[in-house]
């Protein structure tokens, strides 16, 4: 993917084995998305080789306790940080699922559905730069990133074209703003 990645995806250092699957599910699921393995390396050097990918942002899943915390976005283009932060309320991986959901070939496209009509569609589309829908009518797509509400949070799902499960599935427990 080099030179025609959207986004790279990372975390914090030292991650755990939970999100690392997070992490390994979204970069497979998303198209344009390249995992960034960190290591001790410090975030500027990530900076540095999302300007050389060409990417547009970073996206850094951030834990806490062993567990994804957040999910925070930065703009490199803009040079700034995005003024909100997604919240995670728990991570259903796909080990979670009753049936068994096998790793399926890297996808080549993607569209957001936003049956919820939050702010957390339009995120993911202005991330990563895929059509926003608002209705479960679609066709042609490799990955069909959900929103819809649920238990009180909002679900992010990643299904396949046969509306199966793709990667985990994320709850959100809410759109944090920050001052940017």
């Amino acid at each position: 993917m080099e030179g025609g990645c959207k986004a790279l995806i990372t975390t914090s250092r030292s991650p755990s084995k939970r999100t690392l699957e997070l992490v390994n599910d979204l970069a497979n699921s998303l198209p344009g998305v390249r995992k960034v393995v960190r290591g001790k390396r410090p975030f500027t050097v990530l900076l540095e080789e999302a300007v050389q990918c060409g990417a547009r942002h970073v996206v850094l899943i951030w834990e806490r306790r062993g567990m994804p915390y957040a999910v925070l976005f930065y703009d490199i283009a803009q040079r700034r940080w995005k003024p909100y932060a997604l919240k995670i309320a728990g991570v259903r991986s796909r080990r979670d699922f009753p049936a068994f959901v096998a790793r399926r070939p890297p996808a080549k496209t993607a569209v957001v559905v936003d049956l919820a009509q939050s702010e957390v569609g339009e995120i993911f589309s202005e991330v990563f730069g895929y059509p926003l829908l608002y209705s479960l009518d679609v066709r042609g797509f490799d990955t069909i990133i959900l929103v819809r509400r649920g238990d009180g949070h909002l679900v992010v799902e990643f299904l396949g074209p046969d509306m199966g499960p793709r990667a985990s599935s994320i709850k959100v427990a809410k759109v944090v703003y920050r001052r940017v």
